[in-house]
């Protein structure tokens, strides 16, 4: 048939994030609704609007004629904004499952599971060995790129959906990854780039 049924964008998006709907509410002043739609792929709306590369942005139809939407500021808009209003947005967790599934690691991909998770009624458990969670986004970054308070109160939103943070926590060998084995129904390693050797001493199998 003639044209996309979806917009170029959506498709560019890693998270595939219904922009075009986003874009609908903010013009229209719907920031409420914005948020939701923003939150239902995108757990760090306020971080990434600030550092994404904004591949979806490179596939704007608008390019050839005016330049690209500034998605990502758009997008950091809505996320500020919710911030801002001292309540932000929480959304609904699925009911309980029963099942509990520990995190190692606090950075980007980490908190991302955990708010996923939660919200499917799973019970988590982040463990990061650093007093703050964050990872290379507080460590990578600089206060100019992403300003800390911004990280911390979107951190913190994500923890108030009931998450538990572990910090100093140190799963360096098979004995500590066994015993969350244990003590977890599941296991979700998110602690960035790890070495093979890493790997055999938690007893998993690398290539």
């Amino acid at each position: 048939h003639v044209g996309d049924c979806l917009a170029p964008c959506y498709f560019g998006c890693p998270a595939q994030m219904d922009i075009p709907l986003m874009l609908r509410q903010i013009a229209a002043d719907r920031l409420a609704e914005a948020i939701i739609t923003v939150k239902h792929d995108i757990a760090l709306p306020a971080v990434f609007g600030r550092i994404c590369p904004a591949p979806c942005e490179k596939v704007c139809r608008r390019s050839p004629a005016d330049g690209a939407v500034a998605i990502c500021r758009l997008k950091r808009f809505v996320a500020d904004t919710d911030l801002a209003t001292g309540e932000p947005y929480l959304p609904a967790c699925a009911p309980a499952s029963g099942k509990q599934v520990a995190i190692v690691g606090a950075g980007p991909a980490g908190l991302a599971a955990g708010y996923y998770l939660t919200r499917q009624g799973h019970a988590c458990t982040i463990l990061d060995e650093n007093d703050r969670p964050g990872g290379r986004l507080r460590t990578k970054t600089s206060e100019e790129e992403l300003p800390r308070d911004v990280l911390d109160a979107e951190i913190a939103t994500i923890l108030r959906l009931g998450i538990e943070y572990r910090p100093g926590a140190q799963v360096g060998g098979k004995e500590e990854f066994e015993r969350l084995r244990y003590e977890f129904n599941a296991v979700l390693i998110a602690s960035g780039p790890t070495a093979k050797e890493q790997a055999g001493q938690w007893g998993l199998a690398a290539t």
